[in-house]
């Protein structure tokens, strides 16, 4: 289907929708079902603590904050968080048919593993300890009807969370037990052979005692794949998308004390024939296992100071299987653990410190490399971190809020890291806010990039590397324009250096990981939202972002220059909701130096219920045009660009008693 077709289609759902909007306006406000969706002052009201480590609203927070409700997720029908950040300003993603990964603000390097974005469930970060990487698709195993909101916070946060936080953090707070109040039970089905059964349950005991629990499996066929790059191999990689996860999450709170952890597992094959495999080889596939447990005290001691305490395990596990001339397999095993200790303190009426301390000891840090004749690398490298930061906010005046940060980072493998903090929050009117923003942050070299080496392909290690650092400045203007609606821009300017990449060593010829990148970017994003109390919600966002490399004065791989997003969910006739979205980005260009084409998605998602006392149902339909599009990969890949899915079809029903 041509562009101007798929644009005219998508302006005609758009205009049915608020047709629907109109009609069904008087049955929106008859209907106390319907208005349990958030209204623009309930969510300004909404305390976030991902910014500051405390509960503040949006207006406060230091920090350009998006927040996705519980209702939006079911609303818009969304499985996996990449999905979710799909449709968050400034934000895009890619996805190479095995994982997932995020772009923020013109950044996003192919296989990364979202190692320069932190993830946090409840404050905890899940970055793994051997890649740093997030997951984000389907490998993170997260339920999110488990979910009660999620965080995203835009900017360095390493001044309170350490290495990883370079464009951000983004926080999964889950439902509490009483948030439940019972249990469900649903099933999906869908194209590709898609099958997932999902359970929740929680309760707050007579006792006090709060209980949470969910798990889910799912499986998915796939389908076949065509690849014109291997067309003297046939072309089709077929039965090789396939997709076997699942994730059990659980949570005790008794007064000031929660326990809370997860498992989760995925296995996925590879169509893609990366890294040199047999194309259309059926044995390449890649496993993903996490797990964790965390034990957090939290109590106010004062009605001025609270303190908490974190203790927490971690393992990752990972294998691969790569099909190549030889039969090859790597593999990764990581175990932590550690503590955080945090005190706050309002030292006077208009004076706030927050100050803590984490040490984290890796005793497992290990990736191996075999194949079928034997091992080229097998190694172990265990290293500790200590911690400390401290945040000084003050009311300078009752209009003005000044925030100091910084964080000092000490790592046995990898050198020390400071990083500072600056804003200034600024209600100039009760409707409007200016925030003045200027952070810092760094990523530390991981375990692969400081150690690995291959004497059969001429790669040495480098441990002398640097961490990546990036200088950060952004402007904000956020204005309730309505009751119903909010707006805001933002115009940021950041610079990186000392980014990670291989280049040979004159001295010898090989190849090894040097700190020998650096990357600038400007860009304004906008953004309108609508939360109506009849009902209606709606988003629209607009970003533009020029990210480049200096040195060599080109646009920086895989980085859309403009992105437009738009939601829009509305009653269409008694207990039936519709959820509109599309999606238009401009071409990146690939690590071929060729360029995607620019693609305009639409999705709809239908949800119906509750009826019967307790079912409620959905039918989703996601890229509705069938747009043929794709996504950069990397040099791993002899794709330049990634097939994406067609159009392709959701089913759920789901029972709550």
């Amino acid at each position: 289907m041509k562009f101007q077709e798929i644009t005219k289609n998508c302006l005609l759902l758009v205009l049915l929708c608020f047709l629907g909007m109109i009609r069904e306006n008087a049955i929106a406000q008859a209907e106390d079902a319907e208005n349990r969706y958030l209204t623009i002052d309930s969510l300004l009201s909404i305390k976030v603590s991902t910014v500051a480590k405390y509960d503040q609203t949006i207006q406060e927070a230091p920090a350009s904050v998006t927040i996705i409700s519980a209702e939006e997720i079911e609303l818009y029908g969304y499985r996996t968080l990449d999905e979710v950040l799909m449709g968050v300003r400034g934000f895009y993603t890619s996805y190479d048919r095995n994982y997932s990964y995020l772009g923020v603000r013109g950044f996003s390097r192919p296989t990364d593993f979202n190692d320069r974005v932190l993830l946090l469930i409840n404050g905890h970060t899940i970055n793994e300890n051997v890649y740093g990487g997030a997951p984000v698709g389907t490998e993170s195993g997260i339920d999110l009807e488990t979910i009660e909101r999620i965080e995203i916070a835009r900017g360095p946060g390493s001044a309170l969370y350490g290495t990883g936080a370079i464009f951000g953090v983004i926080n999964l707070v889950t439902k509490k037990g009483n948030a439940i109040d019972g249990a469900r039970i649903s099933a999906e089905g869908g194209s590709y052979g898609r099958r997932q059964i999902s359970l929740g349950a929680g309760k707050k005991l007579d006792n006090g005692l709060d209980i949470a629990v969910s798990g889910m499996w799912c499986d998915v066929r796939g389908h076949d794949l065509y690849f014109s790059e291997y067309d003297s191999a046939g072309g089709f990689a077929r039965n090789l998308d396939w997709d076997s996860h699942y994730g059990v999450w659980t949570s005790l709170r008794y007064r000031d004390l929660e326990l809370s952890g997860n498992i989760v597992s995925r296995e996925k094959g590879i169509p893609t024939a990366s890294y040199g495999d047999i194309f259309n080889d059926s044995r390449a596939q890649t496993l993903d296992e996490r797990k964790y447990a965390e034990l957090k005290y939290q109590k106010d001691l004062d009605k001025d100071k609270n303190i908490m305490l974190r203790l927490y395990y971690h393992h990752y596990d990972y294998r691969g299987t790569y099909p190549a001339e030889i039969l090859n397999f790597d593999a990764t095993d990581g175990n932590w653990y550690g503590g955080e200790l945090q005190f706050r303190w309002d030292v006077l009426a208009n004076n706030r410190i927050v100050a803590g301390s984490e040490y984290i000891r890796n005793p497992r840090a290990d990736y191996r490399v075999w194949d079928i004749t034997g091992t080229q690398f097998d190694n172990n490298y265990p290293y500790n971190l200590f911690s400390f930061y401290c945040q000084d906010e003050y009311q300078l005046a009752e209009n003005l809020l000044l925030t100091l940060g910084l964080r000092r980072d000490g790592y046995s493998s990898a050198g020390s890291s400071t990083t500072p903090r600056f804003a200034l929050v600024y209600h100039p009117f009760n409707s409007g806010t200016l925030k003045l923003l200027y952070a810092e942050a760094f990523r530390a070299p991981n375990v692969y990039e400081l150690n690995f080496f291959d004497n059969y392909n001429g790669f040495k290690s480098n441990p002398s590397l640097s961490p990546e650092k990036i200088k950060a400045t952004e402007v904000i203007w956020e204005q309730r324009l309505s009751e119903a609606v909010m707006g805001g821009i933002s115009v940021f300017d950041y610079h990186m250096s000392d980014l990670i990449d291989t280049e040979v060593d004159p001295s010898d010829s090989l190849m090894q990981f040097k700190n020998v990148d650096r990357a600038k970017a400007i860009g304004v994003e906008l953004e309108l939202t609508g939360r109506f109390g009849t009902g209606q919600t709606g988003y629209a966002s607009y970003s533009y972002q020029e990210a480049r490399d200096p040195d060599l004065n080109e646009v920086l791989t895989n980085s859309p220059k403009q992105l437009f997003k738009f939601g829009l969910s509305s009653p269409i006739v008694r207990h039936v909701r519709a959820a509109l979205e599309l999606y238009y980005e401009t071409g990146r260009l690939t690590v071929y130096n060729t360029m995607t084409n620019p693609f305009f998605l639409a999705n709809l998602n239908i949800v119906a219920g509750p009826f019967l006392d307790g079912f409620v149902g959905s039918f989703r339909v996601r890229n509705l045009f069938s747009a043929a599009y794709g996504t950069p990969g990397g040099l791993e890949h002899k794709q330049s660009g990634i097939e994406q899915d067609g159009r392709n079809y959701l089913f759920r029903i789901e029972y709550k008693f």
